[in-house]
């Protein structure tokens, strides 16, 4: 099969799982990325061969190239949204051309775009087992934070940080910003592998999944570091194997500090709780695994296309 995949280029950039993802898929099939804006009748002509089918990722997002002519393809094409809420992807979904839609997320796709539920395909969070891994290290930070804290967007976290801000044994750590950063930067800032070394450090790892419920790449990173999650539940997660009590513990607004102060005290339920956590994430959901689902997708797709 041979795959064309538009998107920007996210090698250096704060969250490299896309990255990852193709890296591994070019050992599935034959891969052309592309990274340059402009119009894709001029972009097909410059591939070594004609793709079979056409993967735009994260369309009108700021990273991402401006790829004109889409509704003229003849071949399938998909796009894959990320960031739900943002207007970008409605207006992804406008093309009549468009073939199919993979989300990153489940349920608020099918909220707000019922009417893509049966051309939809869901491709959820992943890690690079490299990168997010057990690095056993001391565990000497108690209670850890990091990440953005915009109140109205992660209101729980918000509240958790403002709590617990003046406890013993609290460290928060600012998000470092959405960008791409230089290899210096990577070596000095907490973001690549220093940031899952961190994580890697802590007992408990406290966050939330943000007013829209998403089950959002923290709670892969963090158990993918063999270290313990508190954090809200939702049935997406259920869904993706993430259990309350046995991967991570299941927390609220009124029982964050309770349940952190509980588990930084009883080592034996933290640790198995975070091994338990760890080994899943291992198991189901490294970049490795979703490739192999993606291209598994995207051959029923290319099945449904044909006959339809």
């Amino acid at each position: 099969m041979k795959l064309l995949v538009i998107s920007g280029d996210f090698r250096q950039y704060l969250d490299s799982s896309f990255h990852s993802l193709m890296t591994v898929l070019a050992d599935l099939l034959e891969l052309h990325l592309w990274h340059k804006s402009g119009s894709i009748k001029d972009i097909l002509p410059q591939l070594p061969s004609t793709p079979d089918f056409v993967l735009v990722n994260e369309p009108g997002e700021i990273n991402s190239p401006v790829i004109d002519e889409l509704s003229s393809l003849s071949i399938p094409y998909a796009v894959y949204l990320h960031d739900l809420h943002h207007d970008s992807c409605k207006e992804a979904l406008q093309d009549k051309n468009l073939c199919w839609v993979f989300t990153r997320y489940r349920d608020k796709f099918l909220d707000w775009y019922p009417e893509w539920q049966n051309r939809m395909s869901w491709l959820p969070h992943h890690i690079d087992n490299k990168i997010f891994k057990d690095y056993h290290l001391p565990k000497s930070i108690d209670y850890l934070m990091m990440g953005a804290m915009h109140e109205y967007v992660y209101s729980l976290r918000y509240k958790i940080r403002e709590k617990m801000k003046e406890k013993p044994g609290f460290i928060y750590h600012e998000h470092p910003g959405y960008k791409h950063f230089s290899l210096a930067e990577m070596k000095n800032l907490l973001v690549g592998p220093n940031y899952a070394r961190e994580i890697n450090r802590a007992k408990l790892f406290l966050s939330c999944d943000s007013v829209y419920k998403y089950p959002l790449l923290k709670y892969f990173e963090v158990l993918a570091c063999n270290t313990l999650l508190l954090a809200p539940s939702s049935p997406e997660l259920l869904d993706l194997g993430f259990i309350p009590g046995i991967h991570f513990v299941d927390i609220n607004e009124l029982n964050f500090e309770e349940k952190a102060d509980f588990y930084l005290k009883h080592e034996k339920e933290r640790l198995d709780i975070a091994q338990q956590g760890y080994e899943m994430v291992q198991e189901k959901h490294t970049s490795t695994q979703r490739a192999v689902q993606l291209l598994e997708m995207i051959k029923e797709i290319l099945k449904s296309c044909s006959t339809s």
